[in-house]
């Protein structure tokens, strides 16, 4: 891994043209550009590609949910007598006499009262009240998720989603609104994005409870001091992608927006790239027979004739 500097002055080497000696509060023309080329080359590597250097591993801890009492009149959307709102925000689920299916804390009004996204069906006065937090906060960095990553540790089973927002409608509006696993979608803005279903209450999903999944991040730079960003922007920050295709497409990237002829360093690029992440990570082994993992033949893709089977052993 090299920093930015380093990549900047390869780049011209190979290319003839000056090297820059410092990117920091530079005025020459030629290395911001090559600068926000480098970024750009970065930034499309990482979005196009599962880089092994960007994986991380995300983990959710569910709380339990919070059973207490309020008092509710129906036709009206507030909750009111609640002993204590602390710790409530409308990352929270309602379940509780005369409350729709998927209702949700809308706002926290005051220490012990609460506006609720749907109105309530019946009146109840100190009636026991249940908040399930189903929404969680996505990681800052996160960009995307690794597909089949998701599990709920506590019940050893894999999640199911991300739902679409026609199932996770279905779900939340219709007639059937659960099943044996629990589910999830990313909704809204993030932080405060991801959200599981059914909501944690008592009875329908057990917790407190550990779900896992895992992501591709979007800060492939690394600082001097240890944190980690998307953009390079001083000499000492450090690629976290192979700093050789950087390089690469750092070349082609600039001859192109200078007008010259670029195909042979653009193929070059690609082919260093392509050959790059097959061996990102490892190679996973394929097997000829029915041991665990990947296969390439079985007797469902091989006629008898050419495998053994009946009649031919």
């Amino acid at each position: 891994m090299a920093d930015l500097l380093t990549i900047l002055q390869t780049a011209a080497n190979e290319l003839g043209l000056p090297a820059p000696s410092t990117v920091v509060n530079t005025t020459d023309l030629q290395t911001t550009q090559l600068m926000a080329l480098a970024n750009r080359v970065c930034t499309d590597l990482y979005r196009e590609y599962d880089w092994t250097d960007l994986q991380l591993e995300h983990i959710i801890n569910i709380e339990a949910a919070t059973v207490t009492t309020g008092s509710v009149v129906a036709g009206s959307d507030i909750i009111l007598g609640i002993p204590s709102t602390a710790g409530l925000d409308t990352s929270y689920a309602i379940s509780g006499a005369g409350q729709p299916q998927a209702q949700r804390v809308a706002e926290v009004l005051s220490a012990n009262s609460v506006r609720m996204d749907m109105q309530s069906t019946a009146t109840a006065v100190a009636t026991q009240i249940t908040f399930g937090k189903d929404t969680y906060d996505i990681p800052t960095d996160f960009d995307r998720f690794i597909g089949q990553t998701w599990w709920d540790r506590t019940n050893q089973w894999r999640l199911i989603g991300p739902d679409s927002p026609q199932m996770d409608q279905l779900l939340r509006s219709g007639i059937f609104t659960t099943g044996p696993r629990r589910r999830f979608r990313q909704v809204g803005r993030r932080p405060n994005a991801y959200r599981i279903w059914p909501p944690p209450f008592a009875g329908s999903a057990p917790a407190p409870g550990a779900l896992v999944w895992e992501y591709i991040s979007q800060n492939w730079v690394e600082k001097v001091d240890g944190t980690f960003t998307n953009k390079m922007t001083t000499d000492t920050d450090i690629c976290l992608l192979d700093e050789q295709i950087v390089v690469m497409g750092l070349k082609w990237q600039m001859w192109r927006i200078k007008g010259f002829e670029y195909a042979s360093l653009q193929q070059e690029f690609i082919d260093a790239v392509t050959a790059k992440f097959a061996a990102d990570g490892g190679i996973p082994d394929l097997y000829l027979n029915r041991r665990a993992g990947p296969y390439l033949l079985t007797d469902s893709n091989v006629v008898d004739g050419n495998y053994p089977g009946p009649g031919n052993p």
